[in-house]
Order: C-alpha cells, then structure tokens, then sequence
C-alpha cells in the first residue's frame, strides 16, 4: 500500500497525520491511546472526513453522519448563546493557517447559511482547558531532543467583558494577550514526550518505514480531569523528504475581525514579595520581622532631639537679636516633624494633636506592624548610637566644668560677642552659656542688687587650653578631679 498521498513534510494545519494515527498498527494489532477534538475536513463546501475520539481511541465517523444536519447537533446545544466558543473553522492557504473562533451563535449562522461549493478547511471541537485561561503546550520533538513550551491566554475564558478572540487566542501575533514560558522537569512533560514517541512509532509501523518523522511540532491541551488532548501538527518532517529544513508555521486570526484586540489592564500577580512600608522596596516575606508600634515610638522619641533634620539649622539668616547685642540662633521644628515617619506613612493625615492622643492608646501602640530587615536594624541601631552620644556628651560637659573669675571693674557689656555658627552642639551650648551669664549679671547689677561685687563665679567655656594671661577678662584655673566630678551647672549666688 503506498502513502504517498498522505503528505506530511508541510507546515500549518497537518490533517493527515489524523488520518495515519486513525489507523490500526499492522505489527502489534492494535491502535494508539490518545485523545483528539472532533475534526471534520471540509473539501467543495461539503464534509469528507470527521475523525474523533472515544475512550483514548481515534474512531471516524461513517458517511451517512457526514451531514451538516449532525454536526450541528453534535456541536450546537444553544443556537443563542454568544458567550460559550464551541468550535474552530481553520482555513490554511500555503504557510499561513488563519484561525476562526465560533460561538454556538456564529457556528449556526455558518452552518446554516449557503455554503459556496469552493469552501475549504478544517472544522475543529473547542476543547475548554483545565484552567481558567486557555492554554495550549507547544513541543517540539526530534530524535535528540524534546522541547516543550507553553502559551497561555492572560484573559479568563468566561470573561464577558472581552472579546471572543482575545480569551481563547493561543498563538503570538501583535497586541496578543499572550504569556510565553516553558516547562521544565515536570511529570507532565515526560508524559507528552511519552505520547510525542508514540506517535511517530506508531506512524512508521503504519505507513510500513514509508513516513520516519524525524522533526514533529504538535501542539497539546490539558483538559479537566487531566485529559490530554493532541489538537494538531503544526510541522512535520520526514527522513526521506526532499525538503532538508521547513520554514516556522504562520498563524493569524479571522480577517473578519476588523478591530485590534483590546488592551485591557493586566490582572493582579499574586507572589512571595511584599512592599516594606518604611522603604518602599519590594521584598521576600522571610526579609520582614514583626515589630509594634509602641517600640517605633519610643526611640522617635529618644532620638528626635538628636537627630539632624534639615528644618533645624543653626544660621546666621535665622539670628534673633536679644539685649545688649545678645544673638541666639533660632531654631525652628515643624510640628509634623515631631510624628514617627512610618506612622506618618501609615497615617498621612495624622495631626500633632491626634499624635499626642493615640500615644496613650494601647490598642494603637500595639499594632504590629512588619518591616524588612534594612529597615528594623536601622530603626534599633539608630537608638543604639544616639544612646552612646548622649553619654559621651554628658562626660565631654563633666570634664571641661571650669571656675572663672570675672573683674567687676570692666565693662562686660563690651566684650559680649554673636553666637557664632558652629555645626558642633557643645560649642554651641557654651557660647550661649557664657553670654547668658554675663548678661544676667550685668543686669542685676544695673538694677542695684549687686553695687559692688568683687567677685563672681559661674560656669563658662574653656575647652583643651589654659587661658593665663595676665590682661585677658578671663582668668581660668583648672579645677581639682572631685570638683570636676561633682560640678554641675548653678546659677551664680
């Protein structure tokens, strides 16, 4: 028996590779175990072969079911019904294969219509994937190689709001919903390449060695149940075609389709990552720890005097003039800055005085709240340095406590100086500290409470050196260790 008529080394729509998997093996009497969609070829605008499956075995229907009578029983339930796709008319003219999606609605007005004595094409079953989506399983088969990729509809099948060609496309083309991955290691892919051996095993015992497929493009489904089904053969060469190489099948939908399928917003990805609310970052859940409110509050709070922030300066721009030419730099903090930034995230419309109150909240306080890694260290590790700067300024002030003597016959008004603008917090301190002193001093003394006074102590700033000369104002003398120790800032007597 020859084989020649049933060609295979072509590209698109491979119908005859039905026909040989439809025939019995002549060496083990038995058939292939596979499951293919109602297919019925149409030649002159009349059915000539309708090859389905039962029980995992490909049968066909006789001739006196070749009517449009029967298959319209066969694939239309409700004549009405727009939504459901019951079927694919796939047209093939060399290597572009144009593909049709029908409604049962469009199927019957086909079906019914006059049908022009050239039609010709291939009416297919629509089978419903196992998913939500539809989804089709690409593998590429040769003798060393079995490669398996799978396509996928981004729109559910059932989703009314879109158009019938953008839920059950399968194929690339422009502007299609389609998402491209590919299946590795799976139980699934050894049982399609399982199936994709079968097939070409079985097609060299039927057509006794006259057809050895030796490259196969064939395209699978994955129905419920786990039914698979082989929905065709979209490339097929054998080691004895003249053809050495065949050129990537072309696939496009209905020219009737005069619209572009639209665009509609993606679905939300569900995944592992999460938003950090103190970065913004996206990070793995096992990045995050559990931390309450309370705790961020808290060291806010110790650490919001110390902390530098760009609405605290220290600027000549921002001096205010007291008595007697006095400067003291003004400080200016904006209330919203006093408010953690994390609860500032949470809360944006969070007033200063909705603050105060839901810190004597318990049940605000112990919310808990997730934060990354970066963000928990760096929240706890701030604490931590600004603790041991608060220290080692208390003892910077114990150590350089120094007794001055000031001469009453001078005049201090005249050698009070501006504040100068120092980034350094204990300059800073004790600049102010020596103006206001001699300033409370001078006062009083104009006032008369203190007419003659030889000698005033109080506490000013002298920092690594000794100031011994015998013209300058101030006349400095280190104090003992236990004074150091037990000096504290008085107000002068």
């Amino acid at each position: 028996m020859s084989f020649q008529r049933f060609v295979l080394d072509e590209n698109g729509f491979n119908f005859n590779l039905f026909h040989l998997l439809w025939l019995q093996d002549p060496i083990f009497k038995n058939n292939i175990k596979i499951d293919i969609p109602d297919t019925i070829e149409i030649i002159q605008g009349q059915p000539y072969f309708w090859y389905y499956s039962h029980d995992s075995q490909i049968m066909r229907k006789s001739k006196s079911k070749l009517n449009w009578e029967d298959i319209l029983n066969e694939f239309v339930t409700d004549k009405d019904d727009q939504l459901l796709i019951c079927a694919i008319w796939i047209n093939k003219t060399k290597n572009l294969t144009t593909f049709e999606y029908l409604s049962q609605h469009l199927l019957y007005q086909m079906l019914t219509s006059k049908i022009s004595d050239n039609t010709k094409g291939y009416l297919q079953r629509f089978v419903y994937p196992k998913g939500s989506c539809n989804e089709v399983i690409k593998c590429t088969w040769t003798n060393n190689l079995c490669f398996f990729e799978c396509f996928s509809n981004k729109y559910q099948i059932n989703f009314s709001k879109a158009d019938i060609y953008q839920r059950a496309v399968t194929f690339e083309m422009l502007n299609g919903p389609i998402e491209q991955r590919t299946l590795k290691g799976t139980s699934l892919t050894q049982r399609l390449e399982l199936l994709c051996g079968l097939i070409v095993s079985h097609v060299a015992n039927v057509t006794q060695n006259q057809k050895q497929i030796c490259q196969m493009e064939v395209l699978f489904k994955i129905a419920k149940k786990n039914k698979v089904y082989l929905l065709f053969s979209s490339k097929v060469l054998t080691s004895n075609s003249e053809l050495k190489q065949l050129n990537q099948p072309q696939f496009e939908i209905s020219s009737k389709i005069q619209k572009q399928l639209i665009n509609y917003p993606k679905a939300i990805i569900l995944s592992d990552n999460s938003k950090c609310i103190g970065c913004d970052k996206d990070k793995n859940q096992i990045e995050f720890s559990k931390v309450r409110l309370k705790d961020i509050v808290e060291n806010w709070e110790n650490n919001v005097l110390t902390r530098k922030s760009q609405n605290q300066k220290f600027s000549r721009d921002n001096i205010l003039k007291l008595n007697h030419n006095l400067h003291v730099g003004q400080v200016k903090i904006d209330q919203q800055q006093l408010i953690p930034r994390i609860i500032k995230i949470m809360y944006p419309k969070m007033s200063m005085e909705e603050y105060k109150e839901f810190k004597m909240n318990l049940v605000f306080l112990n919310q808990m709240i997730s934060l990354c890694n970066e963000c928990f260290t760096s929240v706890f590790n701030k604490q931590e340095q600004q603790s041991k700067k608060h220290t080692i300024f208390k003892q910077n002030i114990r150590k350089i406590h120094m007794k001055t003597e000031i001469d009453d016959g001078l005049d201090l008004i005249f050698n009070i100086h501006p504040i100068q603008t120092t980034s350094n917090k204990i300059d800073l301190f004790f600049n102010f500290n020596e103006n206001k002193t001699i300033l409370n001093y001078t006062s009083r003394r104009t006032n008369g409470e203190y007419l003659q006074i030889p000698q005033i102590k109080h506490l000013s700033k002298t920092i690594g050196k000794e100031q011994n000369q015998n013209y300058s104002i101030f006349k400095t003398n280190q104090s003992s260790k236990q004074e150091q120790q037990n000096s504290n800032f008085k107000d002068f007597e």
